[in-house]
């Protein structure tokens, strides 16, 4: 937790109301976004009592498991639901025309975007998407292959909720945390009811502080999933499902029990569906940050590649990643939390005060500037890279050498050339290093002017993926045996393409 970040807590604290971390909105948000609630049922974690669902705040849909038995029926619906959503997000496309390598083809105008309250959910979606995608697919049941479809979609949305900046499925807790700053625990802003409490207090509360130990209340407080209460389970859950099972077994109509089980579960999640459209109004009245319209664009583009990939090979993603695949995973997460990071310090300025506590960024005024600058380049040729000094008071963490960004002049670059400590500042002379044109045609563009205060930060490192071992070069203790040693990699291959 930074400087800036304790600060903020502990004002939130005093004050009893949060308070804003960001002044922009750094996700895309959908107009017609699809809600999802998750139940469980203690047991195989992957077994689902209850979802409700929907892009229509009006208008819910509730799908309820038997409380023994096959859930195929309830998850074929839930298959459906879901499908058309992400159906429909492939009516309209448009042409790309090529670029450098790669050719002109065709992309989404649309990508699915599902809501869900926290990250427990995502995890439970994950763990269901495992389970339903390895399902053997019957001819003689069409549900079979609607519901392993919706495995490939939930593992799809769950793996693309691990890449920082993407938007395709989103935890409203960890939304909102980004956007405010609560007085409570970083445990207790996972629930949904009292974050929400905190940020947007109902008008009768005198404080967020106050509204939030109202939600607290264990007589009206029902967790947001997707485990439910104990107290609910032993109160209300087992008497019908006690009740289920006895009709069962002689012989009787479950139908009622049904009913009652439907009633129940929708009066346990009707307040989380309403605080999840509450969380979506505040968060969608928040200014859009100019950088997630190109994340948006590369969501788009990974959604047409995923049903390229469906529609002409169509298997199931293994169950663990070999060690290249995981070692790409993990190196396209990384390189999307970098990027992440600067593009909402590019546009965000309290991202950028919250660097400047840390000694990531600094901040300081123009004091001279020497346009004529110029370098003799590899080839004896005169390039221009003008210089600039910048007065700042800020804690400087940073060398010489260092490559540097800055707010006001996204596509120019810059390096650290000098570091003077003064009486009551320090001196930084800075050279620009890339945006600035030819010595024949400058882009006097890039220059700052005198007495202008400018924020600075840390350039992230030109993004390159790793060259990684083809499968037939990788060691058999890394995915990939040697000529003599059997190759076991394609087992399970047969029910994958069930």
């Amino acid at each position: 937790m930074s400087l800036l970040t304790s600060l903020l807590k502990m004002r939130a604290a005093d004050t009893g109301n949060a308070l804003r971390a960001s002044q922009l909105r750094h996700l895309h948000l959908s107009d017609q976004p699809l809600m999802l609630l998750a139940m469980t049922r203690t047991g195989p974690a992957a077994r689902p009592l209850a979802v409700m669902l929907g892009t229509d705040p009006h208008r819910p849909q509730l799908l309820v498991a038997p409380p023994s038995g096959s859930t195929t029926s309830m998850l074929a619906t839930l298959a459906d639901a879901v499908t058309a959503y992400i159906d429909a997000c492939q009516r309209h496309s448009e042409h790309l025309p090529a670029i450098n390598n790669k050719p002109a083809r065709r992309r989404y105008t649309d990508a699915p975007q599902i809501l869900v309250p926290n990250p427990q959910t995502v995890q439970h979606l994950k763990v269901l998407g495992d389970d339903l995608r390895f399902r053997r697919v019957d001819d003689q049941n069409p549900d079979s292959r609607a519901v392993q479809r919706l495995g490939h979609w939930l593992t799809y949305l769950t793996d693309r909720a691990d890449i920082p900046g993407s938007a395709a499925l989103i935890p409203m807790t960890s939304f909102l945390s980004m956007h405010w700053v609560t007085g409570q625990s970083p445990q207790e802003d996972e629930d949904l009811a009292t974050l929400l409490a905190w940020i947007d207090p109902p008008r009768h509360a005198a404080s967020g502080r106050d509204a939030a130990y109202e939600a607290e209340d264990p007589a009206t407080h029902r967790p947001a999933g997707p485990a439910t209460d104990a107290a609910f389970d032993n109160d209300h859950l087992a008497p019908l499902f006690d009740a289920y099972a006895r009709a069962r077994a002689q012989g009787q109509d479950q139908a009622r029990t049904l009913e009652e089980l439907e009633r129940l579960l929708a009066a346990y999640l009707h307040p989380t569906w309403d605080l999840m459209w509450q969380a979506y109004t505040l968060l969608q009245a928040l200014p859009e940050a100019k950088s997630s319209t190109r994340r948006w664009d590369h969501e788009r583009t990974v959604f047409t590649d995923e049903c390229v990939y469906l529609a002409q090979d169509g298997r199931p993603r293994p169950a663990r990643d070999q060690a290249v695949a995981a070692a790409v995973r993990l190196a396209r997460m990384e390189h999307g939390a970098a990027a992440f990071a600067a593009e909402r310090a590019a546009d965000d300025p309290f991202a950028r005060a919250e660097l400047r506590t840390t000694g990531e960024a600094f901040g300081g005024t123009v004091t001279a500037i020497d346009s004529k600058h110029t370098l003799r380049g590899p080839t004896g040729r005169p390039q221009w890279r003008p210089r600039f000094t910048v007065s700042t008071t800020d804690l400087l963490r940073m060398e010489p050498g260092q490559l540097l960004a800055c707010h006001a002049y996204r596509k120019a670059g810059y390096k650290i050339c000098e570091i003077t400590p003064a009486d009551d500042d320090t001196l930084v002379e800075l050279e620009i290093t890339a945006g600035m044109g030819h010595a024949d045609r400058p882009n006097y563009d890039v220059l700052p002017e005198a007495g202008a205060f400018l924020v600075f930060t840390i350039a992230p490192d030109p993004y390159r993926m790793p060259e990684f071992p083809a499968r037939d070069q990788t060691p058999w203790t890394h995915g990939g045996p040697p000529a003599d040693h059997p190759d076991h990699s394609n087992e399970g291959e047969g029910e994958e393409e069930q």
